[in-house]
């Protein structure tokens, strides 16, 4: 499985956040900046990077509010994409 680095420490908006993610992914550049949209392209073949992959995220000592309450959401994204579609893709936060 490949393994993917990210580290959002500096990030202060959920757009910020994205910036990174969406970047690690190798998304095309019109990728929205949502849960609906990175949905759509974990479970499809917008992304360049294909599963399966292992986000690993470092979060540095504190994050912004918006980008805090962002990130159980799109790991249970990822866990519910694993689960429902059968896709090997992990998003862990440590």
């Amino acid at each position: 499985m490949q393994r993917i680095s990210i580290n959002i420490s500096e990030c202060e908006t959920v757009d910020d956040f994205y910036g990174i993610l969406l970047t690690s992914l190798d998304a095309p550049v019109w990728h929205g900046r949502n849960l609906d949209a990175l949905w759509d392209s974990i479970t499809s073949d917008i992304n360049n990077v294909m599963p399966p992959y292992s986000i690993e995220v470092s979060v540095g000592t504190e994050l912004s509010q918006s980008v805090a309450v962002l990130l159980p959401r799109v790991k249970a994204l990822f866990d519910e994409a694993r689960e429902q579609e059968h896709i090997e893709v992990e998003f862990k936060v440590g």
